[in-house]
């Protein structure tokens, strides 16, 4: 099937070549394509003659430029024009013909490239409208409270360490051991304050202590010098007499 398929595309490309012993290609596309145009009621006016003379078509020797398939700037006869044309259109023939009979799926013809902002998302049509706005009045508006989910300490094989409490499982008496827990933090915080100020409170007393009996050890210190000091000149003076 794909290796007729391909001598379809070709005969109609006008690329096939019969090898030896082989019959001529038994479709005249040339004329099967101005058949088509013809019933269609536009574009025969290009190929409405035929080739087997001169006197057919005049002007047909006409040099003009054109285009060839692969997009190069030729120039050449208005028949060779005309003919590469038909050439062209029976390519892309061909194409849509071997699509059509191909299991690969077409290429998407509306593809995004790049960055885009989809307006779509943000003007949609009036029945996208319509419909988004009946979803949003049967919607719930209600708050709905998460399910309370608690961890539960008998699924778990492992062991615990000394301050580890298990709660209850029921809500009301899980609240009230969470308060009592809270209430002896509270006393236990407390208390520690009260600690902490006493330490601070007799940490102040030492040092006032500290402070107070090195400035009489000071005093008496100078009173010591000064009396040593008052009996050495007495003794000078009296050895001096």
């Amino acid at each position: 099937m794909e290796e007729k398929a391909r001598l379809y595309a070709a005969m109609k490309r006008g690329d096939y070549v019969p090898g030896e012993g082989e019959p001529e290609a038994l479709i005249d596309f040339d004329r099967k394509w101005a058949e088509n145009e013809a019933r269609g009621g536009a574009g025969n006016e290009l190929d409405t003659s035929s080739d087997d003379g001169p006197d057919s078509d005049d002007g047909r020797d006409e040099m003009v430029e054109y285009e060839d398939e692969y997009g190069r700037a030729r120039r050449g006869t208005r028949a060779e024009a005309e003919k590469m044309e038909r050439k062209k259109r029976n390519k892309i023939l061909g194409q849509q013909e071997l699509d059509k009979m191909s299991a690969r799926p077409a290429m998407p013809s509306q593809l995004i490239y790049g960055d885009t902002v989809q307006s779509l998302a943000f003007n949609p049509d009036a029945p996208i409208v319509q419909q988004m706005e009946e979803l949003a009045a049967k919607r719930d508006r209600s708050a709905t409270p998460p399910e309370a989910k608690h961890y539960e300490a008998d699924k778990e094989v492992r062991s615990k360490g000394v301050g580890f409490y298990t709660f209850s499982k029921d809500e009301a008496v899980r609240k009230q051991e969470m308060d009592a827990l809270e209430r002896e933090r509270a006393e236990t915080e407390r208390v520690r304050v009260e600690r902490e100020e006493r330490k601070a409170k007799r940490r102040q007393e030492v040092e006032a202590r500290r402070k107070e009996i090195g400035e009489k050890r000071a005093k008496k210190q100078a009173d010591s010098f000064l009396d040593g000091l008052t009996a050495d000149l007495a003794a000078h003076d009296g050895d001096n007499t």
